[in-house]
């Protein structure tokens, strides 16, 4: 399991500016030790207009997707025919059904029905659920585990795969086993969060081991966070 940072352990006496600016530190160190590492991908949610907002359904779909595959991690290929193809039909039956306008957001246990009733999604693929304070290392400690090791404990070996909804937006990490007993994390991103010459891309972010996802998932939550937030965050206790 992934080790608590001293930053985690303090978190009660640290203002959450303080926090983001040692959660960036960590995120660049392990970047330059190639323990993270940000690739694109040669497309992006939104490119092709039946595509915006529709990082629910891709972000499912890429799940799904990952575990269904040979051993393998999924490929970049599967991941520009879920965001350019498959997912625009699938947003325009769930809005349909649900009575919501074109490019409306769609919460993700919606999709998730969805794609069980259509049997993109398999029941047997579903692990567990957590959830809560993101900033907490007791909650998304268990999050980290179900990715880990799996409910039973016994998933070390295992291919994983998970959404993340955070902030109005869902993302997808996957696990892919290696042959040497580890495991390497990527987290998949549907924006355009990469400029490479030009061109927009999603993004995968691989890690080598769930102590660099972890550090990435702080960094990636609380860089969201406006100092308005952050004031509210330092002035309220998670409820």
């Amino acid at each position: 399991p992934p080790v608590e940072s001293p930053q985690s352990k303090r978190r009660e006496r640290v203002p959450m500016r303080q926090l983001q600016e040692e959660y960036r530190k960590l995120y660049v160190q392990l970047m330059g030790r190639g323990k993270i590492e940000v690739l694109g991908i040669n497309t992006y949610q939104g490119r092709n207009s039946q595509s915006t907002n529709g990082c629910t359904v891709i972000s499912a779909l890429v799940a799904s997707r990952h575990l269904s595959s040979s051993n393998t991690c999924i490929a970049d290929s599967s991941v520009e025919d879920v965001i350019d193809r498959q997912c625009g039909p699938l947003l325009r039956e769930i809005r349909s059904k649900l009575g919501l306008g074109d490019h409306a957001l769609i919460i993700p246990s919606d999709v998730h029905d969805h794609l069980v009733d259509k049997n993109l999604l398999d029941q047997k693929y579903f692990e567990g659920a957590a959830g809560g304070n993101v900033m907490d290392p007791k909650h998304i400690g268990e999050f980290l585990k179900l990715l880990h090791v799996g409910d039973d404990g016994k998933g070390a070996r295992r291919k994983a795969a998970a959404t993340f909804f955070f902030h109005e937006h869902v993302i997808s990490i996957v696990k892919t086993p290696t042959s040497s007993g580890g495991a390497f994390y990527d987290l998949i991103d549907s924006l355009p969060n990469l400029n490479v010459n030009g061109r927009s891309k999603a993004t995968r972010t691989r890690c080598a081991d769930i102590d660099a996802l972890a550090a990435l998932l702080q960094w990636f939550t609380s860089r969201k966070f406006s100092d308005s937030n952050c004031s509210h965050i330092d002035r309220n206790a998670w409820d």
